[in-house]
């Protein structure tokens, strides 16, 4: 089924007609229109109408559908429909399959009845992605605060240095001199998830700690990037152009034009002094854990600039 349906995505004009995609049984079927999936049943509850909509779905109950072609498998009526959205506008085969097995099954088992209550089931199970972008979200525009807070305060472009070879880099910017690993929080707890060996190790290491908050009067992600791509000098490499691009596929594109956020305070720390545990049995390869910074010493600007001082 999930070939069929990508051979249809590619095959179906955008012509604002509903394409039969698979009749699954005389009252309901797989559709395409405008390349989307369209999981579509008649209403015969007689659900009144309404129009419901998350990142990834779309719900329309008790839409008038008119049949236009000649032999259709389907009659003119009110039909209940539950659109799956593309993601930055592609589909990824995972989420797809889901959704094709889920509304099959419940075709089979409840005759696509209950239809709305089937909808925030398929809300339930998509939710997490969501959440995961939210965070990316906030990560991203930390690091992204960070870098132009070191061109404002310290005339210094590091963005040339940040995820060199992708998100997966061990560092978040890696330079001669130091490597810099950045926790973004919303919280004032000052609690920051930390992988012990990424940090404490025998590399030069700092700490960066990023405060924001969700704010109204602050700016999103898409007006921060502008303003850090006008710069005269800083943010002109290829390798930060190409990275941009690869985090931001890893957030929404409705959160990254609509949620703002105020940036609040850079902290950072020597992760040589912070260390909270200086052995650890041979018996733990790796460990994962929250840290307190608060009362932990910090580096003053003054130092922080003489350990970057030699880049450019």
């Amino acid at each position: 089924m999930l070939e069929k349906v990508k051979n249809a995505l590619t095959a179906c004009p955008c012509d604002g007609a509903i394409y039969l995609v698979h009749k699954l049984s005389d009252c309901s079927g797989f559709f395409m229109s405008q390349k989307h999936l369209v999981y579509m049943a008649y209403n015969n509850e007689g659900a009144a109408h309404q129009s419901l909509a998350t990142e990834f779905l779309r719900l329309n109950t008790n839409i008038e559908i008119t049949a236009i072609e000649n032999n259709q498998q389907f009659e003119s009526g009110k039909y209940n429909v539950i659109e799956i959205l593309p993601v930055d506008g592609v589909y990824d085969d995972a989420s797809l399959d889901s959704f094709i097995n889920l509304c099959v099954a419940h075709t089979q088992f409840m005759g696509a009845s209950g239809f709305v209550k089937f909808f925030y089931s398929l809300v339930n199970l998509f939710q997490f992605p969501r959440e995961q972008r939210f965070i990316n979200l906030v990560g991203l525009f930390g690091e992204l605060s960070f870098l132009k807070y070191v061109s404002q305060v310290m005339n210094r472009d590091l963005s040339d240095r940040w995820h060199k070879t992708g998100s997966t880099d061990k560092y978040d910017i890696a330079l001669d001199s130091c490597n810099l690993e950045i926790k973004t929080t919303m919280s004032v707890d000052e609690l920051v998830t930390i992988k012990h060996s990424q940090l404490f190790n025998m590399d030069r290491n700092f700490l960066v700690a990023v405060l924001v908050e969700e704010s109204n009067g602050g700016k999103t992600l898409n007006q921060l990037i502008a303003e850090m791509q006008s710069h005269t000098e800083h943010f002109k490499s290829f390798n930060f152009a190409l990275n941009l691009e690869k985090e931001k596929k890893r957030v929404s594109p409705i959160d990254a034009e609509n949620k703002r956020f105020s940036f609040k305070s850079v902290t950072i720390y020597d992760s040589s002094v912070i260390n909270p545990f200086k052995e650890l049995p041979e018996n733990i390869s790796s460990m994962e854990y929250k840290l307190d910074l608060f009362g932990l010493p910090t580096v003053d600007l003054r130092t922080f600039k003489k350990e970057i001082k030699n880049e450019h």
